[in-house]
C-alpha cells in the first residue's frame, strides 16, 4: 500500500511538473503555462477517474490498473518523442490557438493518469478498508514532496529524465498491486 501510493502520489507530480516547463516553450509565458497544464491535468485526470470504475469488471482491479499504466507509459513516450517537433509545428499559432491545443495535447495522458489512485483506494476498500487513511496520507505526502523534488532533479538531470522516472515509478506502483482480483 506505502509503495503503490508513494509511486504514484511521486510520479503524477513528476510528470506535471516536468510539463509545465515544457509548455512554457510552447505558450511563451510561465502563468499560462502553470495555469493551462494545472487545468488540463486536473479536468482529464478527474474524467479518468471517474471512467475507471467502467474498467473494473467483476473486481479484476489488477487489470483496469495494467490498462491505465500502460496508457501512462505508452503516451509518456510518445511524448518525449514527439513534443519537441510538434511544437515546432505550431510555435507560429496565435496563443488563442494554442491554448485548445494545449488542452487537447495534455488530456490522453492526464486521463490514463487519473485512474490508478481511485482504482486501488476502490480494491483497498475491498481487502482493507482500515488502510484506506494511509494510502490517503502516503499519497498526500508524496505530493507535496514530489513538487520539490522534482524541480531538484530537473535540474540535475533534466526534465525528460523526470519523466522516464516518473514512468518508472508508475511501473513500480502496478508492479506492487496484488495479483489477486
Amino acid at each position: 500500500v506505502v509503495l503503490y501510493f508513494l509511486s504514484i502520489g511521486l510520479a503524477f507530480l513528476f510528470i506535471e511538473i516536468a510539463f509545465i516547463q515544457k509548455f512554457i516553450l510552447f505558450l511563451h509565458h510561465p502563468l499560462y503555462a502553470v495555469a493551462l497544464v494545472l487545468t488540463a491535468f486536473l479536468i482529464f485526470a478527474g474524467l479518468g477517474s471517474g471512467f475507471s470504475w467502467r474498467l473494473v469488471k467483476g473486481g479484476y482491479y489488477r487489470h483496469a490498473i495494467t490498462v491505465s499504466v500502460k496508457g501512462i507509459v505508452v503516451l509518456g513516450l510518445l511524448y518525449m518523442l514527439l513534443i519537441g517537433s510538434v511544437f515546432a509545428q505550431f510555435q507560429s499559432l496565435s496563443i488563442a490557438t494554442k491554448i485548445p491545443l494545449t488542452l487537447i495535447m495534455i488530456a490522453p495522458l492526464a486521463f490514463f493518469m487519473g485512474m490508478p489512485f481511485p482504482l486501488a483506494l476502490a480494491k483497498l476498500g475491498d481487502i482493507a478498508p482500515n488502510m484506506i487513511p494511509w494510502a490517503w496520507g502516503v499519497n498526500g505526502c508524496a505530493s507535496v514532496v514530489s513538487a520539490v523534488l522534482a524541480t531538484i532533479l530537473a535540474i540535475a538531470i533534466g526534465f525528460n529524465a523526470v519523466i522516464v522516472l516518473a514512468l518508472l515509478l508508475y511501473g513500480l506502483a502496478w508492479s506492487s498491486f496484488p495479483e489477486k482480483r
